[in-house]
């Protein structure tokens, strides 16, 4: 079994072990080390596996179970012991990895006059009678899942159908062989790559194949097996959006190589007319030198892929340190190099896309482009650092003259297969047609728009076709290009894409008809076509139908929340974006638009913690905050709403809103024991009132809070008091016409009122008699000023017809009352001193 083991690893990694295969016995390892897929995939044996059981008198066994079949039956009859089960992993594990040097790193396979690369596939297929077209269509069948089908311009899709049919078997029926579920979990993520969309389907069985891997102790018991199974669980999770998770796989696997990365700062010049050196960032990697790899096989650089220097009249092909050493970076091994570009990965998706982003990822990229050892990693920087650079007016062209050169090297005779796959499927590289497609993006970011059409319609890429033509004012070009691709032979793709061009939802419907109402993408496009119309009624239906068919289309579950707000179908809109956040997370629009329809469906807990969620992915939008402020009053949780109110008075100027104010007012006054609270909103208010001083509602918010719970008697309490009074008195009488308004000149008196008895009571307390005076006598001032002004006003109203009639000439006969007891007080005072 030890030997088994040592087998597995040599076909996991591809690297080299101690272990020969001198006597023979398992001929199809040493095949796969060294890169010879075909030469394995075209033997009698592979062809013995696949096809010697296969019985296709039956036409309605699909083509995956026919050869399916024929591999249980010779595992079956022929598989007594782990070396011949080997044996039959090899052929799937063959067909994976020549399909991966087919449509991701090249050399491209030999080919004779657009036939399979498999003799015996072809010849097999041949004897029963059926035509290439019949059988690319069989192939295509069996590949599609939950209504998406694959790319149009993959090529040797037969292998991955061998692939995956092998594989799973071996999973299956191998449990000697643990290794078996990982190369499945590796055929399925390939599938899912070349799937138009996320397939359910697929994602179920992933996401439990990464579970059983993460526990079989025979293959994570060794040190290089765990650090590439975390890096590849990190890269999987990521491509489906589990941002959460992907980074938990990546600190394992960073824990498990014994590494630590930081980015540190310092001195250097980054331009070349750049007299001060300024702090610039790099990358800090340490490693541990226990248990490291060091046996990995040398490769010439002229075989990797050229990194082009960057050619600009002002900056530096690459930043120029004070200190040499600060440019300088350790030998890493390609597994560490592996974890670093993990590294870099994470740290992309888990900030903003901006510029000062960018600065912050490219020492990763320059690290790891320092000392190439790995192909596909080398490959894959090149390729991240090109999508960095592309949207900067100085590195764009580097961008796009190095993107062109990836896509040629991967058509390059050498370096051979082997070397291109060493850590290729922890490398997060696309497939070559996402390469060529990012190279067309480049293209119209410059102008060069024919150019990017050419690229596109090579590819089949219809979507972009389009665009492009819109963009060179053709736009019936396009309809006439898909219209012949149509004559060719009709699809759903096509029909699909035909009404995008002309705006005509018949289009649509025959592609739905045309798929026998089994399609996702044609209830996809009739619904965009709706919803770009702002239809939102009648996308809703369409959009619900393709859901159904494939629930993992991140962006319609978006749109149909979107479009059931609009409609106010609420829990429709809850549905939709609890799918959405649960499939992307870091969307704040989603998660503040959930809320809303908790609120709106009366669940506000819910939609207090929704609210929670969307703040961790937006900290700096106000209006976010706003809501969580609210939302957070209604549900009495005050320490949040303080939290929140001075968040907004960080992000904004200036924020008043008294209605959340009086209720966490009132609720301090109501509790019994408010603790820190009433600290908390005392600090607020001060915060409040510095910035808006002519607000009377917060000065009297802020008396009635400071005087709740407090010994209101206290000397320094009424003297407080006084002064909130005085201001609150002042800010609202600064409206030269407040008079006009009955309900705001009364109010005006009540302050007034509370004001003259608070300081009566002060001054019965006060002890000076000169600071008695002085209070005094501002509240005679503040009387008089309201007096004269209401009088002024209402000339009439303490008239003897009047001022039974109304509560204004009530309050003010108050006033005049308080008046002669205050200017009676202050004589007294002013008599003592």
């Amino acid at each position: 079994m030890e030997e088994i083991e040592k087998y597995e690893d040599i076909l996991l990694s591809l690297l080299d072990y101690e272990l020969r295969n001198s006597d023979g016995e398992l001929p199809y390892v040493n095949d796969i080390q060294s890169g010879s897929f075909l030469k394995l995939l075209r033997t009698s044996k592979c062809e013995e596996i696949y096809s010697r059981y296969a019985n296709i008198s039956s036409t309605d066994d699909p083509l995956d179970a026919v050869f399916e079949n024929s591999v249980k039956s010779y595992v079956d009859l022929n598989c007594s012991n782990p070396k011949e089960q080997m044996e039959v992993m090899c052929m799937g594990i063959a067909s994976l990895h020549a399909f991966v040097q087919s449509n991701w790193t090249g050399p491209p396979l030999e080919t004779s006059d657009g036939s399979s690369v498999l003799p015996w596939f072809q010849s097999w297929y041949d004897r029963h009678n059926l035509r290439q077209r019949e059988l690319e269509e069989e192939i295509t069948t069996c590949l599609l899942l939950d209504g998406e089908s694959c790319c149009s311009v993959m090529k040797h899709s037969e292998l991955l159908l061998l692939a995956r049919v092998c594989l799973r078997v071996c999973r299956d029926t191998m449990s000697t062989l643990p290794s078996s579920q990982w190369w499945l979990l590796r055929c399925l993520f390939i599938h899912q790559q070349v799937l138009d969309e996320f397939s359910p389907t697929l994602h179920a069985v992933i996401t439990t194949l990464l579970q059983d891997l993460a526990t079989c102790e025979p293959l994570m018991s060794r040190e290089h097996n765990q650090i590439c199974f975390h890096l590849e669980a990190a890269q999987i999770h990521l491509y489906y959006r589990h941002v959460t998770k992907s980074n938990e796989h990546w600190k394992m696997a960073l824990k498990a190589a014994n590494m630590d990365i930081e980015l540190t700062g310092a001195l250097g010049k980054r331009t070349k007319f750049q007299v001060k050196e300024l702090a610039q960032l790099t990358v800090k990697v340490s490693v541990a030198e226990n248990g490291r790899i060091t046996n990995f096989p040398t490769v010439q650089s002229e075989h990797f892929p050229k990194d082009l220097r960057l050619d600009d009249e002002v900056r530096l092909n690459k930043i120029k340190f004070s200190n040499d050493a600060d440019g300088e970076f350790p030998i890493l091994q390609p597994l560490e190099q592996a974890v670093v570009l993990s590294t870099f990965v994470q740290t992309q998706k888990s900030q903003p896309k901006d510029k000062l982003a960018d600065e912050e990822l490219m020492p990763y990229l320059t690290c790891l482009l320092s000392n190439p050892l790995v192909w596909s990693l080398q490959l894959s920087a090149l390729l991240q650092r090109c999508r960095l650079e592309g949207h900067h007016s100085r590195t764009v062209e580097r961008a796009m003259m190095q993107t062109e050169e990836l896509v040629h090297c991967i058509d390059k005779e050498k370096p051979n297969a082997r070397t291109r796959h060493h850590y290729i499927f922890c490398s997060h590289l696309p497939p070559r047609w996402k390469v060529e497609t990012e190279l067309a993006n480049l293209l119209i970011s410059i102008g060069v728009v024919k150019s990017a059409l050419d690229i596109f319609l090579r590819l089949e890429l219809w979507e972009q076709v389009i665009s492009c033509y819109n963009l060179l004012q053709l736009r019936h070009k396009a309809a006439e290009v898909i219209q012949q691709e149509l004559n060719k032979k009709e699809s759903v793709k096509l029909w699909c894409l035909l009404g995008d061009a002309t705006d005509d939802p018949s289009c649509y419907e025959k592609a739905w008809e045309l798929s026998g109402h089994k399609s996702g993408r044609a209830q996809r496009h009739w619904a965009h076509y709706y919803f770009n119309k702002k239809q939102y009624a009648e996308s809703i239906p369409h959009l619900r139908e393709s859901l159904a068919i494939n629930s993992l289309q991140v962006s319609l579950w978006f749109r149909l929340g979107y479009a059931a707000l609009d409609q106010e179908d609420w829990a429709l809109c809850a549905t939709a974006y609890q799918r959405y956040c649960s499939l992307d997370p870091e969307s704040f629009e989603a998660w503040n638009n959930l809320s809303k329809a908790y609120v709106k469906l009366n669940q506000k807990f819910r939609a207090w913690m929704t609210l929670q969620e969307s703040l961790k992915w937006n900290y700096e939008n106000w209006r976010v905050w706003d809501n969580y402020m609210v939302v957070s009053t209604d549900v009495g949780k005050f320490n949040e709403v303080i939290q929140a109110y001075n968040r907004i008075l960080d992000l904004k100027e200036k924020h008043v809103d008294t209605e959340v104010l009086k209720i966490l007012v009132d609720s301090i006054c109501m509790s019994e024991s408010p603790g820190d609270i009433k600290k908390k909103a005392e600090q607020l208010f001060t915060r409040l009132t510095q910035q808006v001083r002519s607000n009377t509602a917060l000065w009297q918010m802020f008396v009635k809070l400071m005087l709740s719970h407090t010994d209101s008697e206290t000397l320094e309490t009424m003297e407080k008091t006084i002064s909130y009074l005085q201001k609150a008195f002042w800010s609202a009488i600064q409206d030269s016409h407040f008079e006009r308004d009955t309900k705001e000149c009364l109010d005006t008196m009540k302050i007034t009122s509370q004001l003259m008895d608070a300081t009566l009571l002060c001054c019965e307390k006060c002890t000076r008699p000169e600071k008695a005076v002085q209070m005094l006598a501002s509240a005679k001032l503040c009387l008089q000023t309201l007096i004269a002004r209401i009088k002024k006003f209402y000339p009439n109203i303490l008239s003897a017809e009047e001022s039974q009639n109304t509560e204004m000439s009530s309050q003010l006969q108050d006033l005049n009352t308080k008046l002669q007891e205050i200017v009676s007080v202050l004589q007294q005072k002013k008599g003592s001193l």
